[in-house]
C-alpha cells in the first residue's frame, strides 16, 4: 500500500483525532490534578479522577510524536522559504490570540496567577521569550519552544540543501545521537537539542518515512531507538502528582512507559497502514486542537475558582471543557482562518515581489544609482588634433546600453503556498 513516487499523501484523518485525544489528555491533567483553582490540596476536589489524570502530562509527547510524522509530510516539495511561511501561518494566528485572551484574563480577575507586564506580554508575541529570559504567559506554552527548536534545525539539515528521505533519516538520526551527547556532556547545546522532546520527534520523522516509502531495517531501527531513548528521557521527568495515589513510584514509571509506548504502536499502526478512517468530522475537531490547548490552563483555572462554588466539581469540570471547546471552535473560525488566509496572501505577494525573483546578476554592484534609459546621453568627447601623439591612438570603447533583453520570470500562484 505504498503511496506511488511522486503522489502526495492524502490527509490522514486518523491524526486529527489522536490531536485531540492528546490535548484531552493534557487538559484533564492540568484541570484536575492542579488544586490552586479549586481551592484545596491537589486533586483533592476530585481525588479519583486525578489517579487517572495524572498520566495526562504524557499527551505532549503524543504531540510531538505527530509533529514529527506531520512535518516531513508537510515539506515535501517545498524549499525553507515556503516552509518557514507554513509554520508561520498554522501557528501565529492562534498563538497571537492566545497570548492576548490569557493575558486579559489574569489582568481582570487575578485569582490563580499573576498578571505579566505588557512588554513581557509584547515579548510573548514573538514565540522567542524563552530565548529573551522571559516567562510565558501560560507555562504550557513550553512545548511551543520545542517545536520551534524541531522546526530550526529540520530547516537547515533537510531543506536548505532541499528535501529528500535520505536527509530526513540522516537527520534523525543525528539527532537523536546529538541530543544525547548534548543532555550529558555538553549542556550548552542542551537549550537547543531538546534532549528530552527530541526522541519523540525523531520517532514521528522515522514513522512516516514508513507511511511514505515503506518499512526497512534502518527506518525500524530508528524507531525502536527513539522509542527507548523516549522511555528513558520521560523517566526522568517528575511530574506534578496529586495529593492523593494509590501507586506506588515504581507502578506510576511502569505506567508511564505503557502509554508512551502505546503511542508508538498507535502510531506505527498508522504509519503501516493498518488502520484508516475517512471520517471528515475528525478534521473539524483537529482544528480545536492548538486553540484549546493554548486556552485551557489558566483561563481554565479562573473559571473553575468561580463556579466550583456554585457547582459540584464533576460538574465544574465538565462544564469548564466544553466552554474551553465552544471558545477553541469560535477562535479556529473567526480568528485562525481569516488571519491564516490573510497571511498566506500576504507570502504569495511577497514571493511574487521584484527584488525576491531577481538573480545575483540582476543586481548591480555599484553602490551608485544606474542611470535611467531616458537620462540624457553624454556629450561626444571633441576629436582629437591630428598630430596630438606619436604611436596609435587607442580605440574608444562603446558604453554598455542600458536597454538589455527583458527578464521572464514565472509566476507563483497562491496554490504554491501549501
Amino acid at each position: 500500500m505504498k503511496t506511488p513516487p511522486g503522489v502526495a499523501p492524502s490527509r490522514l484523518y486518523v491524526l486529527d483525532g489522536l490531536r485531540l485525544v492528546a490535548a484531552l489528555l493534557v487538559v484533564g491533567f492540568h484541570l484536575t490534578v492542579f488544586g490552586d483553582a479549586w481551592g484545596g490540596p491537589d486533586g483533592a476536589a476530585l481525588p479519583t479522577l486525578s489517579i487517572y489524570t495524572q498520566f495526562g502530562w504524557l499527551g505532549v509527547y503524543l504531540f510531538f510524536l505527530i509533529s514529527g510524522f506531520v512535518i516531513c509530510m508537510s515539506a515535501e516539495g517545498r524549499g525553507l522559504g515556503q516552509f518557514a511561511a507554513a509554520r508561520i501561518i498554522r501557528l501565529y494566528p492562534a498563538y497571537w490570540f492566545g497570548v492576548l485572551a490569557t493575558s486579559a484574563v489574569l489582568a481582570l480577575w487575578p485569582v490563580v496567577r499573576e498578571p505579566k507586564r505588557p512588554g513581557d506580554v509584547l515579548t510573548n508575541l514573538t514565540m522567542f521569550n524563552d530565548l529573551m529570559g522571559v516567562d510565558a504567559v501560560d507555562s504550557v506554552y513550553w512545548t511551543l519552544a520545542h517545536e520551534l527548536r524541531f522546526y530550526l534545525l529540520f530547516g537547515l539539515f533537510v531543506l536548505v540543501r532541499g528535501y529528500t528521505p535520505r536527509r530526513v533519516l540522516l537527520f534523525a538520526a543525528g539527532w537523536l545521537i546529538a541530543s544525547l551527547f548534548a543532555y550529558h556532556s555538553i549542556p550548552m547545546l542542551t537549550d537547543l537539542l531538546v534532549p528530552r522532546s527530541a526522541a519523540c520527534f525523531v520517532g514521528g520523522m522515522a514513522l512516516f518515512l514508513i507511511y511514505r516509502h515503506g518499512s526497512d531495517i534502518y527506518l525500524w531501527g530508528l524507531v525502536g531507538a527513539s522509542w527507548l531513548v523516549a522511555l528513558q528521557m520521560i523517566g526522568t521527568v517528575s511530574p506534578y502528582a496529586p495529593s492523593r495515589t494509590v501507586l506506588s513510584p515504581t507502578q506510576i514509571s511502569m505506567v508511564e512507559a505503557a502509554i508512551v509506548t502505546f503511542f508508538y504502536l498507535v502510531m506505527a499502526v498508522v504509519a503501516t497502514r493498518r488502520f484508516t478512517v475517512s471520517w471528515r468530522w475528525l478534521t473539524t475537531a483537529g482544528a480545536l486542537t492548538y486553540p484549546l490547548y493554548l486556552l485551557h490552563e489558566y483561563i481554565g483555572w479562573v473559571m473553575i475558582h468561580y463556579l466550583h462554588p456554585a457547582l459540584p466539581a464533576w460538574l465544574t469540570g465538565l462544564t469548564v471543557v466544553v466552554i474551553l471547546l465552544v471558545a477553541s471552535w469560535l477562535v479556529n473560525r473567526f480568528v485562525e482562518k481569516p488571519v491564516s488566509g490573510w497571511l498566506k496572501r500576504r507570502f504569495v505577494a511577497a514571493r511574487n515581489s521584484a527584488y525576491l525573483r531577481k538573480s545575483p546578476s540582476d543586481t548591480p554592484s555599484s553602490p551608485h544609482p544606474t542611470p535611467s534609459a531616458t537620462a540624457e546621453a553624454p556629450a561626444p568627447a571633441p576629436a582629437a588634433p591630428a598630430m596630438a601623439a606619436a604611436g596609435p591612438v587607442p580605440a574608444m570603447r562603446t558604453p554598455p546600453s542600458i536597454d538589455g533583453p527583458t527578464l521572464i520570470l514565472p509566476q507563483v500562484t497562491a496554490n504554491s503556498t501549501d
